[in-house]
Parts: C-alpha cells; sequence; structure tokens
C-alpha cells in the first residue's frame, strides 16, 4: 500500500476514536492532552490535524456540539434547563445561557417558549405518498456492534452516496455481509439547528465478526435499551419533514423522555433495488 495512504487512514482510525469519546462524554470536561492520548497523538500537533480534519477548531466544534444537543432537548424534552446545563458539560446555568445566547441570539427559556411548547395546536399535513404510522412499537433492543463511515456536510445524495459506497467496499473485502447484516443511518445534528456544512452523519453496518477500524471505516455501538420504533415507507427527501412530525405530533404529546443516547434509522431496503416510494425505513428514538 501507498505510505501516504496508509498514513492517511491511520490519521482517520485516530481521529474517530476522539470523536466518538466526545460524543460519548459531552457531560464531561475534555482536555486536549487526554483527548491526544485517546487518538494517540502527539498534544504539540493534535489540535492542528484534528481542526483541519473538522475543518472548525476543536473548541468550536465541541462548543458547537453541545449547544445543539442544548437546542434539541430544550424542543423535545421537558428535561430542567439546570440538568439540560449539566448534560451537555456545563458546570453553571449561566454558562450555558452565555454560551447559548451567542449562538442562537435568545436565552435557553426564550427558545423553550418558543420552539419547545406542547400547547400547539397545529397539526402538521402529510403531503400525498407519504406513509407514515405515527403509533410506534415500543421495544428494547440489544447493544449493536456497528462499522460505520463517518462524514461532515449537507444531507445529500451524493455525499451519503459516497459513503456507504466506501463502507461497503470495505465490508465485502472483508467478508462482513450476510443475510443477517443490517443498515442504519445516524445524523447527529437537527438540519434545522446546524448548517449544512458542519451537519454530522454515520452510515453505518451491523457487525458480527472481531475486526479491527480502519481508515475511514470505524468501529462503535449503538446502545441497547427501550426505544419507540417508527416505520415510514417513501422517498428519504421526506425525513426532515417525518422528524418534525414525530417530535411535534408524537414526542411532545406522549408521556415519554428521551433517553441520551443516538437516534438512528435502519434501513430495510435500498434505493438500489426499491423505487423511492417504497423505500421502507424504521426510525428509532430512545427512551427513558
Amino acid at each position: 500500500m501507498d505510505k501516504k495512504v496508509d498514513m492517511r487512514d491511520d490519521y482517520y482510525v485516530r481521529i474517530n476514536k476522539v470523536l466518538n469519546h466526545i460524543q460519548a462524554n459531552l457531560d464531561k470536561q475534555f482536555y486536549l492532552s487526554e483527548l491526544a492520548a485517546i487518538g494517540d497523538f502527539s498534544p504539540h500537533h493534535f489540535h492542528r490535524v484534528i481542526s483541519a480534519y473538522l475543518a472548525e477548531p476543536l473548541g468550536a466544534y465541541i462548543k458547537r456540539v453541545r449547544i445543539d444537543k442544548a437546542a434539541q432537548l430544550l424542543q423535545f424534552s421537558d428535561t430542567s434547563i439546570t440538568e439540560i446545563s449539566e448534560m451537555v458539560g456545563y458546570d453553571t446555568l449561566s454558562s450555558l445561557s452565555a454560551a447559548f445566547r451567542k449562538r442562537f441570539g435568545v436565552s435557553p427559556t426564550d427558545y423553550r417558549k418558543k420552539y419547545g411548547t406542547k400547547k400547539s395546536s397545529d397539526i402538521m399535513q402529510l403531503p400525498e405518498k407519504v406513509n407514515f404510522d405515527f403509533n410506534p412499537i415500543i421495544k428494547t433492543l440489544p447493544t449493536i456492534k456497528i462499522a460505520f463511515v463517518r462524514i461532515f456536510g449537507e444531507y445529500a445524495p451524493e455525499p451519503i452516496g459516497s459513503a456507504w459506497g466506501k463502507l461497503f467496499t470495505f465490508a465485502e473485502s472483508h467478508d462482513l455481509i450476510d443475510d443477517k447484516t443490517k443498515m442504519y443511518g445516524i445524523s447527529y445534528d437537527n438540519p434545522e439547528i446546524t448548517e449544512n456544512e458542519k451537519y454530522e452523519y454515520n452510515a453505518c453496518i451491523s457487525i458480527e465478526k472481531e475486526i479491527s477500524p480502519k481508515g475511514e471505516i470505524g468501529i462503535k455501538e449503538l446502545k441497547g435499551g427501550k426505544y419507540a420504533v417508527f416505520t415510514y415507507k417513501g422517498s428519504y427527501e421526506n425525513f426532515p419533514l417525518i422528524y418534525r412530525l414525530i417530535f411535534k405530533e408524537w414526542l411532545l404529546k406522549s408521556e415519554h423522555e428521551l433517553r441520551d443516547n443516538e437516534i438512528f434509522d435502519r434501513y430495510v431496503n435500498t434505493p438500489f433495488n426499491t423505487e423511492p416510494d417504497a423505500l421502507l425505513t424504521e426510525i428509532h428514538l430512545p427512551l427513558h
């Protein structure tokens, strides 16, 4: 293998380890030396390397991810603002409020009043050809080991298709695909909150074999537990609408609370052999 390619792949593996750690521990404080050690980087060069990958300074990335998660919790949960502050790594409510106001121009309290109310009587209308059931199945799922490719940028067919292409090329070359393999997508950001160029998506497949990460291919787990599973039949283009419907017309009017784990999609079939209107997706919301 080309030495440059080998070195690039090594960087991807180590950066994935760092980002996985950050996403799983937003309630913790991060130190440059600690994160550098997780990725096996020299502290002297670490910040420059990972900032080049993220296309923004590491500190800005961490702050943005924390504040955007706080915004989602304010919209879609009854969790107190003080608790949200702790969940996203702010020691004091005043610190969260200052950072939140800087990003969104309003306080967390005003943001919740505007976007998180359960009193809205507006009913969102489904367009024609959208087949969606508002009644989820509540399931307890095991932890699932996955291989994934992480991308940043607009949620669009070309970059997402490229991620899946890389993942399947790796999976087929390592004999990871069989009848039990499932396909998942994880969107870490809300496109109504996070800028397009910073939106993060993971293309994932379930794996049962022991395998090491390589290059852009990362390895991690989808945590098990209680989930509300919605079934949606239709084009992926309608995902933003479907998610708004789930949160506004089900979650905000239900007795359930979101658990602090990834929301993910399971793709039951694929665009490779299925018409857009016949695509079947199971949307998983983690619940307490």
